[in-house]
């Protein structure tokens, strides 16, 4: 699905004074690479501010790179219009219109106005009860839900997830992650990368992690399901 090879990213800092008019610059990745395959669920783990985020910004284009390739398998440059990013920001939905009512409009952006497609999407995420709730009565997790299917609606074959799970309750997060897992699973979906700090999320969701230190990819171990949280901490 993914080769992502030598990526590098830096930002500069604000001055830090008035003495100090000029900012500096910060390298938050440095020759990260790794490739993927389509069916995978990939975790990131790493410390806060270890470049998570950056790297999902990167990969789906909202950032450009400072040096590096971001290709698919055949080495050619990545289609952007395949890939979906959610994460905990729902500014971009109208609140005090319906579900309904804001699907269509991000549908009719693509040329996709089809109600028939939407409705079916909801179905496929369990919320299709909440098509004409206004999007400010719904709660996280279906917030997120809606995320997933805009990004569905607009034929996302890549969804990258920016810790999306971290305010939802313990029953919440299991529906999420077993709808997701059903969204590889069907095909309707060939690829999930997410930032997590959960360990129990890794083992039950992914089927891989990459943990990033020092600016770069310092593990990548597969996960399968005789993976306990013990054999994931003893990385570290």
């Amino acid at each position: 699905m993914l080769k992502i090879n030598k990526l590098s990213k830096s930002y500069t800092t604000l001055p830090s004074g008035f003495f100090n008019n000029k900012g500096s610059k910060k390298t938050i990745l440095k020759n990260l690479s790794f490739n993927t395959e389509e069916g995978d669920c990939i975790a990131l783990l790493g410390k806060n501010g270890c470049g998570k985020t950056t790297l999902l910004k990167l990969i789906s284009g909202v950032l450009a790179l400072d040096k590096g390739s971001i290709n698919n398998n055949f080495d050619k440059p990545l289609d952007f219009s395949l890939i979906s990013m959610v994460n905990s920001n729902d500014r971009s939905f109208f609140w005090r219109l319906s579900v309904k009512e804001n699907l269509k409009f991000f549908c009719s952006l693509s040329n996709k106005d089809s109600l028939e497609k939407i409705e079916e999407t909801l179905i496929l995420l369990n919320v299709f009860d909440k098509i004409d709730f206004p999007f400010m009565s719904l709660s996280y997790g279906e917030r997120k839900k809606i995320s997933i299917a805009r990004a569905l609606l607009k034929d996302s074959k890549i969804l990258l997830l920016d810790e999306i799970t971290s305010s939802l309750d313990i029953s919440a997060k299991k529906i999420m992650i077993s709808t997701l897992k059903d969204l590889l699973k069907k095909n309707h979906l060939q690829l999930i990368i997410f930032t997590t700090h959960s360990l129990d999320e890794v083992v039950r969701l992914s089927n891989r992690f990459l943990f990033i230190k020092d600016k770069a990819i310092f593990i990548d171990q597969k996960v399968n399901e005789n993976t306990r949280i013990s054999d994931i901490e003893s990385k570290f």
